[in-house]
C-alpha cells in the first residue's frame, strides 16, 4: 500500500478542518468542515482557488436560502425539498453546477438542525464549510505542491521512446499488424495524458507570483506544447507507416534505405533534443538539418519519382497518394523537430545567461 502526496495532503486537511471548528467551540459543525475539505481538494492550485471561490459563494447562497425558507415556511420535509430545488435552480443559473452538491448538503443540514435558532445555525455551518474550503486551498498551495512539469517530462520521454521503437520495427517489417492497433491506441491515450498534464501545468502558472523565481513559465509552456505537437507528428508517422505497410513493402531497396536513414537521423535528433532539455547536451548541439543535407535532397527526389510511377498512375491512384502521405508525415515530423530544437536551444541559452546575470548582480 502506497500513500501518495495527494492522499497525505487530504488526510492532513481533514485533520485541520475537524480540529479548527472544535477549537472554536462548534463541534456539531466539524463534520461539515471535513466533508467540504474533501470535496474541495483539487489536482492543481488554480483549480483549488477557483473551487474555493465558487464554494464560498454557493454555500453563502445555500445558507441564505435555508434561513429564508425556514423563517417563512418552517422546516418540513416538503419545504426542505422545495428549498433544495430553488437553490439548485439559482446555482445552475449562476453556472455553479460543479458545487451544487456541497451547497445543497449545507442547506439540508441547516434546515434539519433542531438546537438554537435557524440564523445562528446557518452562520455556524456556513462558517464550517468556509473553514474546510480554505484549509483545502492552503494545504494544496503550500504543502507538497504537485510537480506536473516533472511528470510531463517523464511521460514525454517514455512516449518518445515508444514511438521511436515502433518506427524502427515498422521500417524493418518486424511488427505484427493486429498488435500494432492496440499499441497505437495506447500511444494515443498517452498523448492525451500529456495534454492533461500540460493543462494542469498551465493552471499552476498563475501562482508564479508567489515564488521568487526568474524562470519564464510561459516560455516553458510554449516548449511543452511543441513537445506535444512533435510527439503527435511522430505518432501520425507511426500510423502512416502502419497503414502504408503494403506499399512500403514494395518500395525499391534503395528507397527503403533512404527512408530508414532519414528517419534514424530524425529520431536521433528527437532523443537528443530531450537530452538537451534535460541539460545533458549543450544548447548549440543537435544540428540535424545540416547533417547529410545532400541525402535529404536525394530522399525527396526518390519519393517523388516513386509517387509518379506509371504503374501507380495507371492502376491505382491510391498507392501513389500513399507514397505522398508517407513523405508528408516524414516532413511534418522533421518540421516540428526543427521548431522544437530552436525553442529548446533558445530557452537553454537565455536561461543560462539570465542565471549568470543574476549571480553577477548579487555580487
Amino acid at each position: 500500500m502506497k500513500i501518495g502526496a495527494r492522499t497525505f495532503k487530504t488526510s492532513l486537511a481533514v485533520f485541520l478542518s475537524l480540529i479548527i471548528p472544535i477549537a472554536l467551540g462548534f463541534e456539531e459543525s466539524a463534520s461539515l468542515a471535513g466533508i467540504s475539505v474533501v470535496a474541495s481538494m483539487q489536482p492543481s492550485v488554480k483549480k483549488s482557488f477557483q473551487t474555493m471561490g465558487e464554494r464560498l459563494v454557493a454555500n453563502s447562497i445555500g445558507g441564505f436560502v435555508a434561513v429564508l425558507m425556514a423563517s417563512a415556511f418552517g422546516t418540513s420535509i416538503i419545504v426542505i425539498s422545495f428549498a433544495t430545488a430553488i437553490l439548485i435552480a439559482i446555482l445552475h443559473q449562476m453556472k455553479l453546477n460543479n458545487v451544487i452538491g456541497l451547497s445543497t448538503m449545507t442547506l439540508i443540514i441547516i434546515m434539519l438542525s433542531t438546537n438554537g435558532d435557524i440564523l445562528s445555525n446557518a452562520a455556524v455551518r456556513v462558517l464550517a464549510t468556509f473553514i474546510g474550503v480554505l484549509v483545502a486551498f492552503l494545504i494544496n498551495r503550500f504543502i507538497l505542491p504537485p510537480n506536473y512539469e516533472e511528470k510531463l517530462f517523464q511521460l514525454t520521454n517514455v512516449v518518445t521512446d515508444d514511438l521511436t521503437r515502433y518506427i524502427r520495427v515498422s521500417l524493418r517489417k518486424n511488427v505484427q499488424y493486429s498488435l500494432m492497433r492496440t499499441d497505437l491506441l495506447s500511444l494515443e491515450k498517452s498523448i492525451t495524458d500529456m495534454k492533461k498534464l500540460l493543462t494542469l501545468l498551465q493552471d499552476n502558472q498563475w501562482t508564479h507570483w508567489f515564488n521568487q523565481k526568474d524562470i519564464s513559465i510561459s516560455r516553458m509552456l510554449v516548449i511543452y506544447r511543441q513537445f506535444i505537437r512533435t510527439t503527435e507528428s511522430a505518432y501520425y508517422l507511426v500510423k502512416t507507416l502502419h497503414h502504408s505497410e503494403n506499399v512500403y513493402n514494395h518500395f525499391p531497396d534503395d528507397l527503403r534505405i533512404l527512408l530508414r536513414e532519414r528517419l534514424e537521423t530524425l529520431m536521433s535528433a528527437h532523443e537528443q533534443i530531450i537530452l538537451k532539455w534535460n541539460g545533458r547536451i549543450l544548447p548549440k548541439e543537435v544540428n540535424f538539418i545540416a547533417y547529410k543535407a545532400d541525402l535529404r535532397i536525394t530522399f525527396m527526389e526518390s519519393f517523388f519519382n516513386e509517387a509518379s510511377l506509371e504503374s501507380y498512375l495507371e492502376n491505382d491512384y491510391g498507392q501513389s497518394n500513399t507514397v505522398i502521405h508517407l513523405m508528408s508525415a516524414v516532413l511534418d515530423y522533421e518540421e516540428n523537430l526543427q521548431h522544437l530544437n530552436k525553442l529548446v536551444s533558445s530557452f537553454k541559452t537565455n536561461h543560462v545567461k539570465d542565471d549568470v546575470s543574476k549571480i553577477n548582480t548579487l555580487h
